[in-house]
C-alpha cells in the first residue's frame, strides 16, 4: 500500500484552494463585465436607442364602398399638427441645434446637433436637403431631399425618416393614442406606418406596408380618405386606378388591439 505523506497532503490542499480562488476571480470579472455600462464618447456618433415597440395585433379587412361610407359617418376628427414654416422663426427656435444656411431662395442644412448628442452619419447628403417645416410638439424637422422625397429627423432622439415620419401628413386617432404616419419616397408611393404615443411622444410600432402586403398580397402605394372612428379602428381607401373623372379605390378597415 502506498502511503502519502502529510507534506504531500498539504501541497495538494493548497493547489485545490488556489484553483477555487482562480475560478472565483474569473467569475467575478465576467459578472462585472456583463453589468458594466460603457458611456459613449462625446466625440463619436452616439447610437440611437429605439424603445422596444409594444406587442400589438393588426387585422386588415377589405370592405365595400357602402361599408366605408357608413363608417365615415362615425369619423372622429383631430387637429392637424402645429408646424413652423417661417425661415426666420425656425432659425431662432432651433439655434444651436440646427445649423442652417440660406441659398438661392431656400433654407439648407449644414449640420444637426441632436439633443442627445447623436450625429448625422452622412452630412454631405444632409446638405443636399432643404427645410420644409418644424413640428414643435414632436420635435421633428422635415426636409425635402432629391426627387421631392421626405427626409425627417427627431431632434431629441436622432431617429430619422422611417421612424420620425412626416407629422404634417399623419392622421391621429380621436384620443391621440395612435396615428397613421407616412413618408413620400419620391417614386409616387409612400411608406406608411403606425405609431403609438408613449411617454408623451409618438413611437413607430409597426410598418403598415409590410403588414398589408403580407396579409393581402397587394402593394400599398397610395392611400387616401383615411380616418379613425375610435382609438383602435382605422379606415382608408387604397388608390386602385387613377382616372381623370375620379380615382377608383379599394376600401379597408384596420383594427389594432393590444396583446
Amino acid at each position: 500500500m502506498k502511503i502519502v505523506s502529510s507534506k504531500s497532503n498539504s501541497i495538494l490542499a493548497l493547489l485545490f484552494i488556489g484553483l477555487i480562488s482562480c475560478e472565483q476571480n474569473l467569475k467575478n470579472n465576467q459578472d462585472k463585465q456583463s453589468t458594466e455600462i460603457i458611456e459613449p464618447s462625446k466625440k463619436e456618433n452616439v447610437t440611437v436607442v429605439k424603445p422596444d415597440p409594444p406587442i400589438i395585433n393588426i387585422e386588415i379587412e377589405k370592405i365595400n364602398k357602402d361599408q366605408f361610407s357608413s363608417a365615415k359617418q362615425q369619423e372622429k376628427f383631430s387637429k392637424p399638427a402645429e408646424k413652423v414654416i417661417d425661415y426666420k422663426t425656425v432659425q431662432k427656435q432651433l439655434a444651436g441645434i440646427v445649423d442652417f444656411y440660406e441659398a438661392d431662395g431656400y433654407l439648407g442644412i449644414n449640420k444637426i446637433n441632436f439633443r442627445n448628442g447623436a450625429l448625422v452619419e452622412d452630412e454631405e447628403q444632409l446638405r443636399e436637403c432643404s427645410f420644409v417645416a418644424y413640428f414643435p410638439a414632436d420635435d421633428i424637422l422635415l426636409l425635402e431631399g432629391g426627387h421631392t422625397t421626405d427626409v425627417s429627423f427627431n431632434l431629441g432622439t436622432g431617429q430619422s425618416t422611417y421612424d420620425a415620419g412626416n407629422p404634417g401628413t399623419a392622421t391621429v386617432s380621436p384620443r391621440g393614442e395612435y396615428r397613421l404616419n407616412r413618408v413620400f419616397e419620391g417614386q409616387q408611393c409612400f411608406e406608411h406606418f403606425i405609431q403609438k404615443k408613449q411617454r408623451g411622444k409618438f413611437q413607430k410600432i409597426a410598418g403598415l406596408n409590410e403588414i398589408f402586403e403580407k396579409k393581402t398580397g397587394k402593394w400599398l402605394c397610395v392611400i387616401e380618405k383615411e380616418f379613425w372612428t375610435d382609438d383602435h379602428t382605422l379606415y382608408f381607401g387604397l388608390v386602385a386606378e387613377y382616372k381623370d373623372d375620379g380615382n377608383e379605390y379599394e376600401y379597408y378597415k384596420v383594427k389594432i388591439t393590444d396583446k
